[in-house]
């Protein structure tokens, strides 16, 4: 009888393919823009790194299942307070840098913090501890980040909560802090290559622009497609909250996840693909 305890549920491989597109023709967008070779041959190398990262965490260990969440929120939120360590730039307070690379923090803890909300069974820690996250978003000046953090958070702290005051006062910050995140809006001026990346692919050609925004569609959609049963909600949570990630682009200023430049959002992505290919990974040994 073979032994199939350390292999990954067929579901999961699915999980391989939803990045490529956008990670493929972002790379050819920059290469073909001309911008810097070392730019967008590290952006595909970090790609190509994460996919085979999840290949073996899918394959050898879960992840989340047994990861404590309160050291996770501990230093996710030490992360995002680090951004504060300087003046930023432009008034604007999202990125530590390490070395050569300047790292969105939000960008990349966000879906954690989220997956750590979905765990804790403490519905008051819970909301103060979105609250707190919604709040420091708003002191970086990231109206994409409070948008969609916000959002996403909402879904899982109404399910959790029973108390009707209580729902209504989280719906309220919840459209409170994003109508203030973007009365606010910051004036940092867009990137070619990471803000104004699917510019540049209708720039080259029609078809390149068509199939980028489809590219950027499927990012979210196994979030939606592939949630079991029992974690339904946080699956949709997550895919509400990278589709927003993508929808705010088309009003300011803000990365194209995975397509433009940056690893940042690669590195949330991921996260989020982990935790959704555990899920899948989980729910087919329970119910095989």
């Amino acid at each position: 009888m073979s032994n199939n305890k350390n292999k990954p549920a067929e579901p999961t491989i699915i999980l391989f393919f939803p990045i490529l597109p956008a990670l493929l023709f972002g790379t050819y967008i920059m290469a073909f823009s001309e911008v810097p070779k070392t730019l967008w041959m590290m952006h595909l190398g970090f790609g190509m790194m994460g996919i085979a990262l999840q290949w073996v965490v899918f394959r050898f260990r879960p992840v989340f299942k047994k990861v404590n969440p309160y050291p996770i929120i501990l230093i996710s939120m030490l992360l995002l307070l680090l951004t504060f360590w300087d003046d930023g730039f432009q008034d604007v307070n999202r990125w530590v840098s390490i070395g050569a690379f300047s790292l969105n923090i939000g960008l990349m803890v966000s879906p954690l913090i989220l997956i750590q909300i979905h765990k804790i069974q403490n519905q008051t820690f819970a909301t103060l501890l979105s609250l707190l996250a919604v709040l420091i978003f708003l002191f970086q000046s990231d109206a994409s980040l409070v948008t969609a953090f916000s959002v996403s958070a909402s879904i899982k702290l109404l399910r959790k909560n029973s108390s009707k005051t209580t729902k209504g006062l989280i719906l309220i910050a919840a459209i409170g802090a994003s109508a203030m995140a973007w009365y606010n809006l910051d004036s940092l001026p867009a990137v070619s290559y990471v803000e104004d990346i699917l510019s540049l692919a209708w720039k080259i050609s029609g078809f390149l622009g068509i199939f980028s925004v489809l590219s950027l569609v499927l990012l979210p959609l196994p979030f939606f497609v592939l949630a079991s049963k029992e974690n339904r909600t946080m699956a949709y949570s997550l895919g509400l909250y990278f589709f927003l990630i993508l929808l705010v682009t088309l009003f300011g200023n803000f990365p194209v996840m995975v397509m433009g430049y940056g690893i940042s959002p690669i590195i949330g992505y991921f996260i989020g693909l982990i935790w959704l290919g555990e899920e899948i990974s989980r729910s087919k040994e329970e119910n095989p």
